[in-house]
């Protein structure tokens, strides 16, 4: 993920209520977009604020750690790793949204709702859009924006909580 300030990168936000039902469409969305003639995926992150009230959350960065989505697969389908990525990526310096802000995005979500945020460089992100409506989520924010990660955008990210 490239640190600069990109001028013309899209931040969009899905917001996914109490009971929303992840299985796997969200990954495979966000796989396609790396395809040529598809907006550029810059950075993404996805939080939760599980029933029980813990965190859950993942960047790009830490779900293609090692240049898979090996992580991202991990994080849907296996509750123990789950727990282990979000722990790694929450005790991250080089995760690109503070732990401290991640865990104000989960309060703010309540529980069992979730968000995903991407930072893109192009317009639109229809298979990301269709997958998170699948889901049972809602796009609530397609902005232009000036920022190199989504830490540039944290408080776009309370907003849509």
């Amino acid at each position: 993920m490239d640190r600069r300030e990109r001028n013309g990168a899209r931040l969009r936000i899905y917001r996914f209520p109490r009971g929303s039902s992840f299985e796997g469409e969200l990954v495979g969305a966000l796989e396609r977009m790396e395809g040529p003639d598809r907006p550029s995926l810059v950075d993404a992150l996805f939080v939760a604020h599980a029933e029980e009230g813990a965190t859950e959350a993942l960047d790009l960065r830490t779900g293609r750690e090692g240049g898979t989505a090996a992580g991202l697969l991990d994080f849907r389908l296996n509750p123990i790793r789950r727990q282990a990525l979000t722990d790694r990526m929450l005790s991250r310096d080089a995760a690109t949204v503070p732990a401290a802000e991640v865990s104000r995005i989960a309060a703010a979500l309540g529980p069992g709702c979730a968000l995903l945020a991407v930072l893109v460089d192009g317009d639109g992100a229809p298979d990301l859009d269709s997958a998170a409506t699948r889901c049972g989520g809602a796009l609530v924010a397609d902005e232009p924006v000036v920022a190199g990660s989504l830490g540039d955008v944290v408080e776009h990210l309370l907003a849509a909580c």
